[in-house]
């Protein structure tokens, strides 16, 4: 039995909370079969997939076309240019798993992926991406710190980087709001207030740093972050 624009659309909503880790795989799945009419495998594996693409990862079991395009615009709307970066990469690394195999190409997925690049990729600039990521910082700092804290315990330490025209790293929002959920607006450089308020959302204007640059090889953790005001910012990067 073909699966409906209807059951593919359910699957993102639901996927997109165990993501969130508001619900479990097993209720995300369940919740597919009693409400939607799903196969309980197939609801594994479309939610599985959506999964992989949000780290970019491969995935072996195809879901179709329209759910393919689905999934990867309403990832970029969601998310993101850095995370439809890493779907597009995952999407790629099912096709040369297929290819390997002998099996189909799957051209009309071949056809997505060339549309929505020469779609999206025209607008990959730094700017753009910053925008995305302050977006996905602000929704972050929006949850409650136990769904937060549930992300963190799964989110990959390293970083994907994405090639634009320099290269950025995919950092993890949760990190940046954890550190300054915890820096209570104080910087923890000099321990001062932070010098402004955002007249964006009222909040204390603090940078997020890392000890060890991600550049040479450090984990976006909370750990290895913390916020600091631009002065102390300047000077942890240009400083003696």
């Amino acid at each position: 039995m073909a699966i409906t624009q209807v059951q593919v659309e359910a699957a993102y909503a639901v996927a997109k909370r165990e993501y969130g880790k508001a619900i479990t795989s097993e209720a995300a799945a369940n919740h597919l079969v009693s409400k939607y009419g799903w196969n309980e495998s197939s609801a594994y594996g479309y939610v599985h997939t959506f999964l992989c693409m949000m780290d970019g990862k491969e995935y072996q079991r195809t879901i179709n076309a329209y759910a393919t395009e689905y999934y990867l615009r309403n990832i970029r709307s969601d998310f993101g240019f850095p995370r439809f970066q890493c779907a597009i990469s995952a999407v790629k690394k099912h096709l040369e798993y297929y290819i390997k195999k002998g099996k189909s190409k799957q051209y009309k997925i071949q056809a997505i992926i060339k549309k929505l690049e020469n779609e999206f990729f025209v607008d990959n600039s730094l700017e753009v991406i910053n925008k995305d990521f302050q977006k996905q910082v602000y929704e972050s700092l929006s949850l409650n710190k136990e769904t937060r804290d549930k992300r963190l315990e799964v989110a990959p330490k390293k970083p994907e980087s994405i090639s634009v025209t320099i290269k950025v790293y995919v950092r993890n929002p949760d990190v940046v709001a954890a550190v300054l959920a915890r820096a209570k607006g104080v910087c923890e450089g000099c321990k001062k207030p932070a010098p402004f308020i955002r007249a964006k959302d009222n909040s204390p204007y603090l940078e997020v740093h890392h000890k060890i640059q991600l550049a040479k090889g450090g984990e976006d953790t909370v750990l290895n972050a913390i916020a600091l005001c631009p002065n102390c910012h300047r000077e942890y990067h240009y400083g003696i």
